[in-house]
């Protein structure tokens, strides 16, 4: 039998944005990101909407930013199934 490894996993209510936004807006005021010196969010409604926010989000870092992300959500995808 294969080791198990119990997760929590956070609460989420992804299929709300506006809510899911206020409680990420909530957890960086509590401290739970560490100090945050950038935020981009990307937003798709009747048209696409980039945003960045916070003391280090000028355009080149919020692109870098999203860039990161993207790459992160790459890797998980690239590495699903393997051990």
């Amino acid at each position: 039998m294969a080791d198990l490894k119990v997760v929590t996993l956070r609460e989420s209510n992804f299929r709300d944005p506006a809510a899911e936004m206020r409680k990420i807006a909530d957890d960086i005021e509590a401290g739970e990101y560490g100090e945050v010196g950038s935020v981009g969010v990307v937003l798709l409604g009747d048209t696409m909407e980039v945003f960045g926010f916070g003391p280090d989000s000028e355009a080149p870092s919020v692109a870098l930013l999203l860039h990161a992300g993207f790459m992160r959500l790459s890797k998980s995808v690239e590495e699903h199934g393997q051990p």
